[in-house]
Formats: C-alpha cells, sequence, structure tokens
C-alpha cells in the first residue's frame, strides 16, 4: 500500500508514517510532521504566505488538506519530494501559483470543490503528472491543454465544465487510459463513447490492484 492508490488504506502504512491532525482542535502541527510520508490536515491557516504555518519536509510523498483556506499555492516547494497532492474543500482557492515548485516530483493532483479555482501555466509544468482530478472547479476553456501532460494515465473532470464541449482531446492523447465527467449536452461525446474508445488501447495491466474483504482498491503501474 502506498500513495498510488486510488484509495489508501491508511492502516496498512508503517506505524508513524502518517498524521491526521485537526487544526481546528490542535493548531500547532504535531512534531511529527517533519518525519512521516503520509499526512492528511484539516482547517490549515495560514498568515502571509499559503504554507508559512507548515515546516518544510523532504520526507513527504502525500498531502491531504482538506478545508484550508489557501487562495494560491505559494511556498508548497517546501514539500521537495511530494508525490500527491489533494485539495479537498478548499473553497478560497483561486489560482495554481506556485504549483510548479513541484515540476520535479508532483505525480499525483487532486482538486475537488474549488470553484473559484482556474489554472495556468503553473500546472503545465507538471510534466510529471500520472493522474489529474479537477473536481468541482471553475469552468475550463478546452482540453487542449492535456497535451502538455504527456505521461497522464487518468484524467477526472467531474461538475467541472468544458466550455467549447469537444472532448476529443481525451481519446487523442495517447497516454489517457482513464476519465472521468458528468455528461452535458453540449459535450460532443458522451462517458460511455469515451470509455469504450480508451478500453480499445489496451487492457488493464497497467493497473494493479488490493484487496481487504469486500473491498478493493488500484494504483496504476508507474
Amino acid at each position: 500500500m502506498d500513495w498510488r492508490y486510488n484509495t489508501i488504506w491508511f492502516e496498512q502504512l508503517a506505524a508513524g508514517n502518517y498524521l491526521n491532525q485537526d487544526l481546528k482542535e490542535k493548531p500547532k502541527i504535531d512534531e511529527s510532521f517533519t518525519r512521516v510520508e503520509y499526512a492528511i490536515l484539516w482547517y490549515l491557516r495560514h498568515k502571509e504566505s499559503a504554507f508559512d504555518n507548515l515546516p518544510g519536509s523532504d520526507k513527504l510523498s502525500y498531502l491531504e488538506l482538506n478545508s484550508a483556506n489557501l487562495k494560491d499555492l505559494q511556498g508548497v516547494g517546501k514539500f521537495v519530494n511530494l508525490k500527491r497532492l489533494e485539495l479537498r474543500h478548499c473553497l478560497k482557492l483561486e489560482t495554481d501559483l506556485g504549483l510548479s515548485e513541484l515540476s520535479a516530483s508532483l505525480q499525483y493532483l487532486y482538486i475537488g470543490q474549488s470553484k473559484k479555482f482556474t489554472f495556468t501555466d503553473e500546472l503545465l509544468c507538471l510534466k510529471g503528472l500520472r493522474v489529474l482530478c479537477l473536481n468541482a472547479c471553475g469552468p475550463i476553456e478546452n482540453l487542449s491543454f492535456l497535451k502538455h501532460f504527456p505521461n497522464l494515465i487518468d484524467f477526472r473532470f467531474v461538475d467541472t465544465n468544458i466550455l467549447d464541449g469537444d472532448l476529443t482531446p481525451l481519446i487523442e492523447h495517447p497516454t489517457i487510459r482513464s476519465v472521468g465527467f458528468l455528461n452535458k449536452r453540449h459535450y460532443n461525446l458522451k462517458d460511455d463513447k469515451v470509455d469504450k474508445e480508451l478500453a480499445a488501447k489496451g487492457d488493464n495491466s497497467y493497473r494493479h490492484f488490493a484487496y481487504k474483504e469486500q473491498y478493493s482498491t488500484s494504483r496504476y503501474d508507474y
């Protein structure tokens, strides 16, 4: 079990390698933060720059922020080996400023429920991305930007509107194998059509599955 799995079973991680902290209840970050590879933080607040209340870390591989008051991502580069960044319900997030600081390491980016968020060339610097989720974010003009991600396997934009309605870049992209979106009247392709086209490109050999009782999770082979 590692950061590549879609759903991470944190109880299966090595003891002492995971921090889950509510910063409303305990505002000072736990001293273990700089030693763990996995951290989930709730209600992060900042003074001047987005991450000024967090110490830097060269250990952190996975960082999940829930309901943080970030407007941008300046300073995120202090997590020099970060592989996966998840931003959930960060309602004030407006821009990707600072995201390029992770261009050498980031492979998995999830942003969900940030309706004000729109991206710039900062996002396009992340050439190593394998998974990109922009769910319930601000509208995207078109999907031509996908060509900037030569290794992308999975792209999701559930409840995010593609304004020009052209979804053909999804099936024209050489490495994308999985997508997720809601059908809209102005889209030129439906989800079942896209799924069929992507399935024709290959089997599931690029995925690995893990099982726990009746549950399963998977990761991509990278």
